[in-house]
């Protein structure tokens, strides 16, 4: 059997894992939600308004503000990759099933890459119905459909390929899947916004930092960052939405984040021992 047809089989039989576990539901179901729950708050409550976006401003980028807010929800489904992929690698030295997986005439690097695919696969379904839900609404309240939500997609793809390679890296290397699980949320959520945080303090551009490329989900659109820095108060904000104003700087900066962090994970599962 070649290389190929057993990554076919690996990602097949990982995928079906991924569907059958209670979490790919949890997630799908958040992630819903989360989408019509902004789509009603927006409308509701008035946000433009509220963080104040000038109606000016409304009235030029009405339909691509809102596509902001409510595609923003369905980045959500990138945290679900976490889960989907903390335990995927760790699990099997925890539980010491490498034991029998490992020992199979199948690439270690074959089995990574097809435990990768899969836990891709799972996040960018949740993911393009979190944006088909949002396009339906935006097509529903304005009758059309801004391109840039396609970019849009391209970047939550890709930043569910970068923070997927990253909980590989983490469960490669820790004893436990809950560990990679955690390590990988406090280097998404706490560390990179700390560190971008505090280098836009210091005047410098933190495009390079995870959190900071993440945000160009919601440039696309064409929408000025700074309108949008203004409405949150200003302030360091700009500095911050500054980092994420170039798309394709941002698209490359989460391309690199993803190549090396998966690399090291094929590097670090090829030398673990199962003991």
């Amino acid at each position: 059997m070649t290389s190929f047809e057993n990554l076919k089989i690996v990602t097949r039989y990982e995928l079906l894992k991924q569907v059958r576990r209670k979490r790919f539901y949890g997630a799908l179901v958040i992630t819903v939600l989360a989408v019509v729950l902004m789509i009603g708050l927006y409308h509701g409550l008035d946000l433009p308004e509220k963080i104040g976006i000038s109606e000016g401003v409304m009235s030029q980028y009405e339909t691509e503000i809102f596509a902001m807010f409510v595609t923003s929800m369905g980045s959500l489904a990138v945290l679900a990759a976490v889960f989907f992929a903390g335990d995927s690698i760790a699990s099997e030295f925890e539980h010491k099933t490498g034991y029998i997986l490992f020992n199979n005439p199948v690439k270690r690097s074959t089995i990574v890459i097809g435990k990768y695919l899969a836990c891709l696969i799972a996040t960018s379904v949740i993911l393009i119905i979190g944006f088909i839900i949002s396009g339906i609404s935006i097509m529903g309240f304005y009758g059309e459909i801004p391109f840039g939500i396609l970019g849009s997609l391209g970047m939550g793809a890709m930043l569910a390929c970068s923070v997927i390679g990253i909980s590989f890296a983490f469960s490669s290397y820790l004893n436990g899947g809950m560990g990679a699980t955690i390590a990988t949320i406090l280097f998404f959520m706490v560390i990179s916004p700390i560190i971008s945080s505090s280098l836009a303090y210091a005047g410098y551009s933190p495009w390079f930092m995870l959190d900071r490329a993440a945000d160009a989900m919601v440039s696309t659109y064409g929408v000025p960052l700074d309108v949008m820095a203004g409405g949150f108060g200003g302030g360091p904000m700009g500095g911050m939405t500054e980092a994420s104003s170039d798309t394709s700087l941002s698209f490359l900066a989460l391309t690199a984040y993803a190549i090396i962090s998966f690399v090291i994970s094929l590097i670090l599962t090829e030398r673990r021992e199962v003991t």
